[in-house]
């Protein structure tokens, strides 16, 4: 499965029962993959809706994709008896309420139906039926334009370290973000994050520690001489960053 998401996704309208569109998708465009969708390529579908392309979570609500001039629009129903519906909820409504909107979206899908050709001037792969087996609200798109969520790719050429390091970076700083405006929306009525949620951030600081000493390593290799295999690029990039995310994720977390 692919997963894509364009320039200027956004929700265009959201009622109290969540009920919503969003635009997730432009067609006849050249996209961040080189690819254009067609139009037709989506035609009508009903898909499922998940948090974050999070395909072991439960999901938050179905939707009806659907082409509307160049635009392909989702409409939505929230199920707003799950927790996490909710809180996506609370994000998107903020978001439409205090333009401009920053609120992403993306999709996941198939490719039915395809051929390369040319677009102006430049090699595409020209996408004319695609299979959408769920949208999404992210925190990054991969789109132009865009900060990442995942880069496609095919299993022979796999992620450069360089995009690999950046999506991650990028990533971590939009959940200490996420985290951060959820608290301030929840504050007013004397909740918090869940148990769970707190749990899960436990889970990712583990997980960052562990990074925090490879980083090192690597960092102290390529200061090595005789450390010839390494790339020193990527090593002092991460290291610097690295250094300067644990400060950015503290500083949100702790306001």
């Amino acid at each position: 499965m692919d997963i894509k998401s364009t320039p200027g996704a956004h929700v265009k309208a959201l009622n109290e029962q969540g009920q919503g569109t969003a635009v997730i998708a432009t067609l006849n465009v050249v996209d961040k993959d080189g690819d254009v969708t067609m139009p037709g390529a989506f035609g009508q579908q009903d898909v499922k809706m998940v948090p974050a392309h999070d395909w072991s979570h439960v999901p938050i609500g179905k939707a009806k994709v659907r082409e509307e001039g160049d635009n392909v629009l989702a409409d939505f129903k929230l199920n707003l008896d799950i927790p996490a519906a909710r809180d996506w909820y609370a994000s998107l409504k903020a978001d439409l309420d205090n333009p401009p909107p920053l609120q992403e979206w993306s999709y996941g899908f198939t490719t039915v139906d395809s051929e390369m050709g040319q677009h102006q001037g430049q090699d595409v792969r020209f996408l004319r039926q695609v299979k959408v087996h769920e949208i999404s609200p992210v925190m990054l798109g991969a789109g132009m334009g865009t900060g990442t969520l995942a880069i496609k790719h095919a299993p022979d050429k796999p992620m450069k370290l360089v995009d690999h390091i950046a999506a991650a970076i990028e990533t971590v700083q939009a959940v200490a973000d996420r985290c951060k405006a959820i608290r301030e929306a929840r504050a007013a009525d004397g909740r918090d994050l869940s148990p769970d949620r707190f749990a899960q951030l436990a889970t990712l600081d583990e997980r960052i520690e562990q990074l925090h000493l490879t980083v090192k390593a690597l960092h102290m290799a390529v200061q090595d001489a005789n450390a010839e295999s390494a790339d020193p690029h990527d090593a002092d990039m991460l290291f610097a960053n690295f250094i300067q995310l644990n400060y950015d994720i503290a500083e949100r977390l702790n306001r």
